[in-house]
């Protein structure tokens, strides 16, 4: 009984792939065939399958916008002191005027993507400091190439220049609001509510015919006049094993089912007791058909360690996109060269130099590629936490179950 117990088991092991790909293909198959636009009712009257399939069409078709993209945006960022419990279901919340000296923070962007590499330009214009008696601007280029693991920076800070190469990115490249609308991972410093959505929906259709409840659910929604789509589905962290998260997204069916909003509620459960402990949100305010797709051309993004009261501390983002264009990225106009005369830290190789602007040094290189305390702390934090722990573990484990064998066995263990 237990020998066939076992083989069904694998069985099982061997066809749950095929039959996901199976499924996840078939809904991939249906791009072609997905309308355009199409009225909440209409939509609600397809079964839940065809639901599910239309809605996963229309979001796998906006991520891949961002397989080609170029966009540049504007972006005013401070604190809103309003109670915004309730944004984005009750409306935007205003953003302050313009001030002599400026009171808030502005960042421009320019990003060209290809795939998973991409270039990115970034000004940022702080707020006034009387300790400088002005709005210091920090101006940076960044540059990623996928195929190699290459990421480049080169930052200006009054007059300072300073330039990084290095195998992970920089947390202010992250700061870039509408690259959340595409392709990425979740971690805690934003949410990629797009492609976190395909995911659940994949698992949507997985479960379909399945008699065991998904946590994900397409129910009709409402954002003030505009009837939406919602679909809800869970939104955790591995590493916050206190939190759970649920994440509410609105479509606009009648608009290539564009995402006209979200909002995420991590809660955090300890000793009998809930709180919210994150809180993120995003509504749609404008958007423009270009090249034929429905894309925002201003959003408001706010993000909060708690609920959004009038007293916290709370990040809001007002963004306008200027420009945008799909499908007209090569792979030459990623790259970027450092400028002569500016000091270079290469964390890959563990040495620094002065750029000579043709891609190489002048003058001496300073330390021994490879070979220095440098390129070891890059190599132990990039691989440390995924490699040396879990070989680490598992040696432990083997050691021990050695060491087990090699004792005698005892009267029980005998019978046994």
């Amino acid at each position: 009984m237990s020998i066939r117990r076992e083989k069904l088991i694998l069985l099982l092991m061997v066809l749950m792939p095929f039959t996901v790909c199976t499924t996840v293909a078939f809904s991939q198959s249906q791009l072609e065939e997905t309308p355009s636009s199409m009225s909440v009712s209409a939509f609600f009257q397809l079964n839940p399958d065809q639901q599910r399939q239309h809605l996963y069409a229309a979001v796998k078709q906006r991520l891949e916008l961002f397989d080609n993209i170029a966009y540049s945006t504007q972006n005013v960022v401070f604190n809103p002191q309003q109670n915004l419990i309730l944004f984005p279901l009750d409306g935007p919340f205003s953003v302050p005027p313009v001030t002599d000296p400026p009171t808030q923070m502005n960042k421009e962007y320019s990003v060209k993507r290809l795939n998973d590499s991409y270039h990115k330009q970034i000004r940022q214009v702080w707020p006034y400091l009387p300790r400088f008696d002005s709005n210091p601007v920090q101006e940076s280029e960044f540059f990623y190439d996928a195929s190699r693991g290459r990421y480049q920076r080169m930052t200006l800070v009054r007059e300072h220049k300073q330039a990084v190469i290095a195998p992970y990115e920089d947390w202010v490249n992250q700061e870039d609001r509408l690259e959340y609308w595409g392709y990425g991972t979740t971690k805690t410093r934003g949410v990629y509510f797009l492609s976190d959505a395909a995911h659940a929906l994949e698992r949507l259709l997985w479960f379909s015919g399945n008699s065991q409840a998904p946590n994900e659910s397409i129910l009709p929604g409402k954002l003030n006049d505009l009837d939406t789509i919602t679909l809800t589905f869970k939104s955790d962290l591995p590493r916050q094993v206190n939190q759970r998260g649920s994440l509410t997204v609105h479509f606009d069916p009648q608009r290539q089912f564009l995402p006209v909003a979200y909002l995420l509620e991590r809660m955090e459960y300890r000793d009998g007791f809930s709180r919210v402990r994150w809180f993120e949100a995003m509504r749609l305010l404008d958007a423009v058909q270009q090249q034929g797709h429905w894309f925002p051309s201003r959003f408001q993004w706010l993000q909060s360690g708690g609920l959004p009261t009038a007293d916290g501390l709370v990040a809001a983002y007002d963004v306008k996109v200027d420009s945008i264009a799909f499908g007209s990225v090569s792979q030459d106009e990623l790259a970027f060269t450092f400028p002569a005369g500016i000091d270079v830290t290469d964390n890959i190789r563990g040495v620094s130099f002065t750029a000579d602007g043709n891609g190489g040094a002048q003058g001496e290189i300073q330390g021994i590629p490879y070979l220095n305390l440098t390129y070891l702390r890059v190599l132990l934090r990039r691989y440390f936490p995924k490699t040396v722990i879990p070989v680490t573990i598992a040696g432990l484990f083997f050691i021990g179950w050695c060491m087990r064998r090699q004792r005698p066995l005892t009267d029980f263990e005998q019978a046994v």
